[in-house]
C-alpha cells in the first residue's frame, strides 16, 4: 500500500530534485560524476556534522590509483642530526613520513540511501534552503557512520554483500583490525583476556601498559598515542570512578560528557564509535587512514513512487589502511573477571 505523500512534501521534493540536477548540470534522475571539490566538501562536512572520529584519523585521503603503495601518513622517525660538512660529507634530509612496506587496495563501495516519503513529510515545514541542508545531512551521516563501522568490523570483500548476515558491513571492505590480522598478526591479540583480580591484567591500566610494549620503541612514546576502546571495556575502567565517586554529578559529567574518559597506562583514552565489544586499540589516530580514489564518486537521485521513497545512490572506491604496523597494538577479546 502506497504512502499518501503530502502536498508540501511533494513540492519540496520536486523542487529539490530539480534544482539539485540543474546545479550538477544533469537531467533529473541521471547519474553523474561528483566533482572532486564537492567530494572533499562532503567528507569535511561529515566531520562538522559531529562525526568527530573521522576528524581525528586520515579519513579523506585522495589517491589516483586503485592499487598502490601506502603513503605513510603517520609521522615517524628521527630527523634531528648533525653532519661535519668540512670534508666530503653532506647533510642528509630524512623523510618525515616513514613508508611501512605494503600496498593499499581500494574497492567499490555503494552507499545507497532511501528517504521514505513519510520521513520527508516531517521536513515539509522547512524552507527551501533548510530542506536541502537536511537532506544532505541525513545522507552524509549515513555514509559517515558506515565508513567508521566498516573500518572496525570489515573482514572481507564480497561480490554481493548481505547486510542481514553482516549488519556491521563485515563483507563490504577490509577494515583496520583485519589489516592487522592479514599483515601484522603480532600486533593483534585475539585470545581471551580478563581484567580484574586473578585475570590476565589486574586493571585496565595494567593491560594498556602491557599492550603498549608491543609497539615498536620509536613510536611508543609518541605524544599522539591514544587508547581507543569499546564502550564495554570503558565501563570496566569506569567502575572504579563510580565506586569512589558514587552519584556525584561532577563524576558523571567527567565520565559521560565527552570523548576523553581518563588516562590508562599513561595514555589518554576515548571510546571509539562502533568499535567491536571487548576491543582496545593503542595507536596514534593518524596511523589509521581511509583512502579514496579520485574520480570514482558517482551519484544518482531517483524518485521511486512504487516504493514511496526517494533513492540517493552513491558509489566510490575506497579502502582502509594502517600506515605503520609497528605503531599499533590491538586486543579484541577483553572482558571483566566474573
Amino acid at each position: 500500500m502506497g504512502y499518501a505523500f503530502s502536498a508540501g512534501g511533494r513540492r519540496n521534493t520536486n523542487e529539490f530534485l530539480s534544482e539539485f540536477a540543474a546545479k550538477m548540470n544533469v537531467q533529473p534522475g541521471e547519474e553523474f560524476a561528483v566533482e572532486p571539490a564537492l567530494v572533499q566538501k562532503l567528507f569535511e562536512l561529515a566531520v562538522e556534522d559531529g562525526k568527530w572520529f573521522l576528524g581525528l584519523i586520515n579519513a579523506n585521503v585522495s589517491v589516483t590509483e586503485q592499487i598502490g603503495q601506502k603513503l605513510g601518513l603517520y609521522v615517524s622517525g628521527l630527523v634531528a642530526s648533525r653532519t661535519d660538512t668540512s670534508g666530503d660529507k653532506e647533510r642528509i634530509a630524512r623523510a618525515v613520513h616513514g613508508i611501512d612496506p605494503g600496498e593499499f587496495r581500494l574497492y567499490q563501495t555503494d552507499a545507497d540511501v532511501a528517504l521514505r516519503y513519510a520521513t520527508i513529510d516531517q521536513w515539509k515545514h522547512l524552507n527551501k534552503g533548510a530542506f536541502s541542508k537536511m537532506w544532505q545531512k541525513v545522507v552524509r551521516a549515513a555514509i559517515a557512520n558506515d565508513r567508521i563501522r566498516i573500518g572496525w568490523h570489515g573482514t572481507q570483500v564480497s561480490p554481493t554483500t548481505d547486510p542481514e548476515a553482516n549488519p556491521n558491513g563485515e563483507d563490504v571492505n577490509i577494515g583496520w583490525l583485519q589489516q592487522l590480522r592479514n599483515h601484522a598478526a603480532d600486533q593483534i591479540e585475539e585470545t581471551p583476556l580478563t581484567i580484574g583480580i586473578g585475570g590476565a591484567a589486574r586493571n585496565l591500566d595494567a593491560l594498556v601498559y602491557e599492550m603498549r610494549q608491543d609497539i615498536e620503541p620509536q613510536f611508543r612514546e609518541d605524544p599522539a598515542m591514544r587508547v581507543m576502546m569499546s564502550s564495554d571495556v570503558a565501563a570496566i575502567g569506569n567502575a572504579k570512578f563510580y565506586e569512589a565517586g558514587g552519584d556525584a554529578p561532577s563524576e558523571k559529567r567527567h565520565l559521560d560528557g565527552g570523548r576523553i574518559l581518563d588516562t590508562y597506562g599513561g595514555l589518554r583514552a576515548m571510546v571509539a564509535p562502533f568499535m567491536p565489544a571487548g576491543t582496545v586499540v593503542i595507536t596514534a589516530p593518524k596511523n589509521l587512514s581511509i583512502y579514496r580514489q579520485e574520480g570514482t564518486y558517482r551519484r544518482q537521485l531517483i524518485d521511486n513512487p512504487k516504493k514511496s521513497q526517494v533513492e540517493d545512490f552513491n558509489s566510490f572506491n575506497e579502502g582502509y589502511v594502517v600506515e605503520q604496523y609497528g605503531a599499533i597494538s590491538a586486543a579484541t577479546n577483553i572482558s571483566a573477571v566474573e
